[in-house]
């Protein structure tokens, strides 16, 4: 019986917390996006990452909907200068999407922000700005 007690309180609690917390939609200046992990640096993937942008982007309008990559791993390589998707990131850019490299990734691979391709931007730990991008609300893809 005291456990169901307890157990009752916790749910009405919860549910009153929950019940105050407003959705990602309703507070002021949020844009809801979709984050993309790649860490791989298998061209086909990368390919077809770029590929399910490109569509994401003809079906839900170029300028609605923010797109970001985030490279981390393996993953990092294919956002350098000499990358074989080099066009490839060229192209979305052109179009909006922000490629982001996971810093922490690069120091393991001995890879400086100066070999990376111009317009790569930097976070500390790629995974880490995943969570955050989940927890403001966007959409995680993983190709």
């Amino acid at each position: 019986m005291r456990y169901a007690r307890k157990t009752a309180f916790l749910i009405v609690t919860l549910a009153l917390f929950l019940s105050s917390v407003p959705s990602p939609a309703a507070v002021p200046g949020y844009r809801h996006g979709v984050v993309v992990q790649v860490s791989n640096k298998d061209p086909e993937s990368w390919g077809l990452t770029l590929l399910n942008i490109k569509y994401i982007q003809e079906q839900l309008g170029q300028n609605r909907l923010p797109i970001e990559v985030v490279a981390f791993g393996p993953g990092v390589y294919m956002l350098t200068r000499n990358s074989v998707v080099r066009e490839g990131l060229r192209r979305a850019m052109q179009h909006g999407v922000r490629f982001v490299a996971c810093e922490t990734s690069m120091r393991a691979r001995r890879i400086m922000r100066k070999d990376m391709y111009p317009g790569v931007t930097f976070v500390p730990l790629g995974i880490a700005e995943i969570i955050t991008k989940q927890r403001e609300g966007w959409s995680y893809l993983k190709p």
